[in-house]
């Protein structure tokens, strides 16, 4: 059932819809993403009301902005992909395949934290994941309003409470790009924690 819903949203949506390819010197930033989480104790939790981008520490190059060990991670990076025409054995149809940048690329699998707007579990019909966008509900990728770059797969490390449409949220985990498997979005974040 998700890859029936997922792949017509695709299909629907991918065409009208693409990011900005924009690539940089990516062995430099998977240098630092590596250095500095390792470099980084990452058990700190955001226990007060000041704004996300407040509270962070630079990256000594200025190309990742850290906080608590986890990249922060932002949309207009999430933008940083372009899509072509493929065609899949699995659905035996024509897909949207996403082209990851290669500074993308680097930011697989790290620890990262990003911000956006819930949307509910009853939209998803699976309890077990959410769906967190860059824009409120109705302007989202599932209405038509945006790309598939600006939706990621909330995969709970453990049981969420309900949350509310358009609340806006943190979630840290492990960001995973996803090209091949239709029942998920593109970007998945494994592992996922809510911010407090």
């Amino acid at each position: 059932m998700r890859l029936a819903r997922h792949y017509l949203f695709m299909i629907l949506l991918l065409t009208a819809c693409g990011g900005n390819s924009n690539t940089t010197n990516t062995e430099q930033e998977s240098e630092e993403v590596h250095k500095h989480h390792h470099a980084t104790d990452d058990t700190h939790e955001h226990t007060d009301k000041t704004p996300l981008a407040k509270q962070v520490n630079n990256s000594p190059s200025g190309k990742y902005t850290y906080k608590d060990g986890h990249i922060i991670l932002t949309w207009e990076r999430l933008a940083q992909v372009t899509f072509e025409e493929d065609y899949d054995e699995s659905v035996q149809e024509y897909i949207m395949r996403p082209i990851f940048s290669d500074t993308l690329k680097t930011l697989d699998r790290q620890p990262v934290m990003i911000e956006g707007y819930v949307i509910p579990f009853e939209e998803t019909g699976d309890e077990t994941f959410i769906v967190l966008s860059s824009v409120p509900y109705l302007q989202c990728f599932f209405c038509g309003g945006a790309g598939p770059e600006t939706v990621i797969d909330i995969l709970p490390k453990n049981k969420l409470k309900r949350l509310k449409t358009d609340q806006k949220i943190t979630f840290k985990g492990k960001l995973r790009l996803n090209a091949d498997d239709l029942d998920y979005l593109n970007y998945i974040l494994d592992d996922a924690e809510l911010v407090k």
